[in-house]
């Protein structure tokens, strides 16, 4: 029998364990000083919080690390939690509530005390990096960990990795005999996509990026956002799984924050600003958001996030969101369950799944420097790390770069045809060959190239536009054999568009990974055969 999945929560509402916690300090806290003087609570408050092991991470936020019972946990000194386990411990000593200034005047000091006389350690969010290999942070409510290194993975209760979790983290599955081929009967993807699923749960994993946007398209009844959901638990489960779409850069920056893997839900549409910033916690940039409770500081953060996105409308329209994007159209269902009969299967399936991932990222660690994928494609780190580690989920890495180049194709020539300009160019170059010229002449000639085309929204009204957006366009003009070069002589700057003949556009190269060894490896499976699952859709509920 597999044990089921744990459910995280938040233990500063165990009254047991704080209570402990408060009793259990080096140094033990009184109430009244040397004088017999009842001492303030701000006093009392900042005394508590020095019991604890105060540090910050490398952006200089305060943290706290807190045993309690037979493990440590860590919060955030600013945050709601730790104020609550000031305010708890407290009334445990005095029997008294702490009033709200005092609080925030301890929590004042003890952050000083954190950022300025304690110690720089890093902070984890679900996955970490460790100098032997990944650490991930289960949820479960004993605080263990999953290390993992090219010798195998194993799960570690005492340690002394500090991770973050927010207030809607649940537990991963814990593990049990691996079998990925189950993860099929609640992903609804075409048999030829499979490996492009397993591929981005296997760089989900993976403490930094780049990391490929999972883009789930279909019609209505095709699962998309079941199928988000089960990657999700799988990844970074949450109370809260699916997230509707931001309303800002804002929105995007706080869910990040707070969220491992983010998931989107029904999407109708990425605007122009919504595309960027998802190239931007892809493939890392800056999300900013000014500062709560003032109109002049900006709070920017150098984020990358593995992201899931669905929705029935093509959302990556834009050609460098499109390049950054693995898309995925689910077929429609044949058969249907219902959602209890769908979660208790998955209780039961899940162990086995989270096993043959791990088994995965083992291998991924062991042979992504020597993996040989042939030319390096766009998000090259991605694709040699998931080649690494696929032939542990039942498919060769050959597989891998073949459906991956092949989607990535697509998602150039998908992401030109949805622009005008794009279209509009491209048609130009192709009848002229060679054309040489200032910006504003392009235009013109683009704007006679497409009059009926001119009024719709994203062409170009200027030189300078149409520079932005030749910028925007060059990497995908340049694979369909379409270059944009600027240069300047002494009259000015000007460009020059050339057209390589379709046929002789070069095609890359697909080299065969060399084979894998299995040679020193503990707690996992070793690559098997290719998946044998039925290719016909699964059934499960939306």
């Amino acid at each position: 029998m597999h044990a089921e999945p744990e459910t995280y929560s938040a233990s500063i509402d165990d009254l047991a364990a704080r209570e402990e916690a408060a009793t259990s300090m080096p140094e033990r806290i009184t109430l009244f000083d040397d004088n017999g003087q009842r001492k303030a609570q701000s006093t009392v408050l900042t005394e508590i919080g020095q019991q604890h092991h105060l540090f910050h991470n490398p952006d200089s936020e305060a943290f706290a690390r807190v045993t309690v019972a037979n493990h440590a946990e860590v919060f955030r000194v600013a945050g709601s939690e730790y104020r609550d386990l000031l305010g708890r411990t407290y009334y445990l000593l005095s029997g008294s509530g702490a009033n709200r200034n005092a609080i925030t005047d301890a929590v004042a000091t003890l952050t000083a005390t954190a950022r300025y006389a304690g110690p720089e350690e890093p902070v984890h969010l679900r996955v970490g990096a460790t100098d032997s290999g990944i650490v991930m942070d289960t949820g479960a409510s004993d605080w263990a960990v999953i290390e993992v290194d090219t010798s195998g993975w194993r799960i570690v209760r005492q340690h002394a990795v500090n991770f973050r979790r927010t207030t809607k983290a649940t537990a991963l599955p814990v593990a049990g005999h691996a079998d990925f081929g189950l993860i099929w009967k609640y992903i609804n993807v075409e048999v030829a996509d499979r490996v492009l699923v397993a591929a981005w749960l296997l760089a989900a994993l993976r403490p930094h990026g780049p990391f490929p946007i999972l883009l789930l398209l279909g019609e209505q009844g095709t699962g998309k956002s079941n199928s988000s959901r089960t990657l999700k638990s799988l990844t970074d489960p949450s109370g809260v799984p699916l997230r509707p779409p931001p309303r800002d850069d804002r929105d995007l920056l706080v869910a990040a924050l707070n969220s491992w893997v983010l998931a989107l839900d029904n999407l109708s549409g990425a605007t122009p600003q919504l595309s960027d910033a998802l190239c931007r916690l892809a493939t890392g940039g800056a999300l900013a958001g000014r500062k709560l409770y003032t109109d002049s500081e900006e709070s920017a953060h150098n984020i990358q996030r593995p992201v899931i996105l669905n929705g029935i409308d093509d959302l990556a329209s834009r050609p460098d969101l499109a390049e950054r994007c693995i898309h995925l159209t689910l077929p429609t269902l044949t058969t249907r369950t219902t959602e209890a009969e769908l979660a208790g299967q998955f209780k039961v399936d899940a162990p086995k799944i989270m096993a043959a991932l791990l088994d995965g990222v083992v291998l991924a660690l062991r042979d992504v420097a020597t993996v040989n994928i042939g030319v390096l494609p766009r998000m090259a780190d991605f694709a040699k790390w998931a080649a690494a580690g696929v032939p542990a989920l039942g498919f060769t890495a050959e597989a891998f770069i073949t459906a991956y180049r092949r989607n990535q194709a697509d998602a150039v020539a998908l992401g030109l045809e949805s622009s005008t300009v794009a279209c509009t160019i491209r048609s130009f170059a192709e009848r002229h060959g060679r054309w040489k010229g200032t910006a504003r002449e392009l235009l013109s000639r683009l704007n006679q190239e497409a009059e009926a085309d001119r009024n719709m929204p994203g062409w170009p009204h200027s030189p300078k536009g149409l520079q932005t957006i030749l910028r925007r366009l060059a990497p995908s003009l340049r694979s369909i054999g379409i270059h944009v070069e600027r240069d300047r002589n002494a009259e000015g700057r000007y460009l020059t568009l050339s057209c390589q003949p379709r046929g002789q556009v070069s095609q890359v190269s697909q080299l065969t990974p060399a084979p894998v060894s299995n040679d020193g490896m503990t707690h996992m499976t070793l690559p098997r055969e290719p998946s044998t699952v039925a290719p016909t859709p699964e059934a499960f509920d939306l």
